[in-house]
């Protein structure tokens, strides 16, 4: 069994938060990129022409951005003569800690974004008031698009870690957009917001450091909790696969240890070990099974894969698979079933149908074959498997009949009800519960 492999899991956290948050941060930035535009109602014509221009950039951006997050999109685009290479280098810097297309088209949207407000040559004819809130709507635009690459899973990768380089270089996000946003925000002109709200909005990129840690954090209590329900999941494996397979392969130890075991219950018991297995296989595999009470649709599935292969189609279960059994009363089913089907098979019966019905009396499992059933003498000898099939259902005052019907045989099956949960019914009510009975 595979260890616990602590990177591989941060790894794949990180994956797997970063699809929302990724497809969360493209929608806020197409609203700040929106509101932007809105700005631009307060423009005069000719400015409104060049703020359009400097925003079809960030827009197409926004787009490509969207697209990157959609697989479906992206292979789309792959389909239109020219854009293949671009699709190309989009999908083969998914997951990496790398410099993408989408990531300069939104660093260069951006800051052309945030020129129509201050820097060289704002936007002239804007008033003070709606300058102020389009700066702000722009850094926001800036900086929510530079969390993305700060938290970005490529950090975290295990295959594909980032160079060195690069992982000093995330450290430095913060002072480096910041130094950008002071000069290229700066109050070059008359047409510029205040000192302080430049200031203040330059200082904007330090909040990356909180929430990177924040992030982390969250990563390293996943990783945390996953490892404590392996840890605890492994153990559950070890007590079930002792308590159930060990000691049903010790019991047929013991059996064929004996100096004249019977062959019939050896074959009995190796047929219960192999359902042990089957069922310990599936309990790991669905983790919304209930191992308490079993359905005996699931025994049936599990009885299913025991059979040899070409044995299986032969045998179909018509009523009875939402059936409830307790504990004691699967464990019984566990042994019984498996030899009603063999012994039908076995007798060269072709088809095999099964019904199971239970109430808190008793249990009845009811097969019917199209084959010759079991012999007279196979019946009256003590050591075969109707004698010992018998036996095991009369010690829980139940009992087993063959009956010829001209068409094949029916075999009945029957024991006292072990659990209180047997009987419970998940099927529509006016269904036949007896089977064939």
């Amino acid at each position: 069994m595979r260890g616990f492999d602590e990177a591989q899991v941060r790894f794949s956290t990180a994956v797997r938060a970063a699809a929302p948050l990724w497809a969360a941060g493209c929608w806020i930035r197409a609203g700040l990129l929106a509101g932007v535009w809105l700005t631009l109602l307060w423009a005069d014509p000719a400015d409104r022409v060049r703020g359009a221009a400097h925003l079809l950039v960030g827009t197409g951006a926004v787009l490509l951005a969207f697209a990157h997050v959609r697989p479906e999109t992206l292979a789309a685009l792959g389909r239109v003569p020219g854009l293949r290479r671009l699709v190309g280098h989009l999908t083969s810097t998914s997951g990496r800690a790398t410099v993408d297309a989408s990531g300069l088209a939104e660093g260069a949207g951006a800051l052309l974004a945030t020129w129509l407000f201050a820097g060289p040559f704002p936007l002239a004819s804007l008033p003070p008031g709606v300058r102020v809130v389009g700066l702000v709507l722009a850094i926001l635009y800036v900086w929510e698009a530079v969390l993305q690459a700060v938290i970005d899973p490529g950090w975290y990768s295990v295959e594909q870690p980032p160079p060195r380089g690069m992982r000093v270089f995330r450290y430095t996000f913060a002072p480096v957009l910041s130094s950008i946003i002071l000069v290229g925000a700066a109050p070059y002109t008359e047409h510029a917001v205040s000192t302080a709200a430049w200031l203040v909005l330059s200082a904007t990129p330090f909040l990356y450091y909180p929430v990177w840690a924040a992030f982390d954090v969250l990563l390293r209590a996943s990783v945390s909790h996953a490892r404590t329900s392996h840890l605890l999941n492994r153990q559950e494996i070890a007590i079930d696969l002792h308590s159930q397979v060990k000691n049903s392969a010790g019991l047929l130890q013991r059996y064929v240890d004996e100096p004249a075991p019977v062959l019939a219950e050896v074959r009995s018991l190796a047929r219960e070990v192999l359902m042990r297995v089957e069922e310990l296989r599936r309990d790991v595999l669905d983790v919304h099974r209930d191992q308490r009470r079993k359905q005996f649709g699931d025994l049936w599935e599990t009885t299913q894969r025991v059979l040899p292969s070409h044995w299986r189609p032969a045998c179909v279960l018509r009523d009875g698979a939402e059936v409830v059994l307790g504990p004691a009363d699967a464990q019984i089913a566990r042994r019984v079933l498996p030899d009603l089907l063999t012994n039908a098979l076995n007798a060269g019966a072709e088809s095999v149908e099964l019904t199971c019905w239970a109430d808190a009396d008793e249990v009845v499992l009811t097969v019917r074959d199209d084959g010759p059933g079991i012999s007279p003498d196979d019946l009256d000898r003590p050591h075969g498997s109707a004698a010992l099939l018998r036996g095991r259902l009369v010690l829980f005052g139940g009992d087993i009949e063959w009956t010829a019907t001209g068409a094949g045989t029916l075999v009945r099956a029957r024991w006292r009800t072990q659990s209180h949960e047997a009987g419970t019914r998940l099927s529509p009510p006016g269904t036949d519960r007896r089977g064939g009975r």
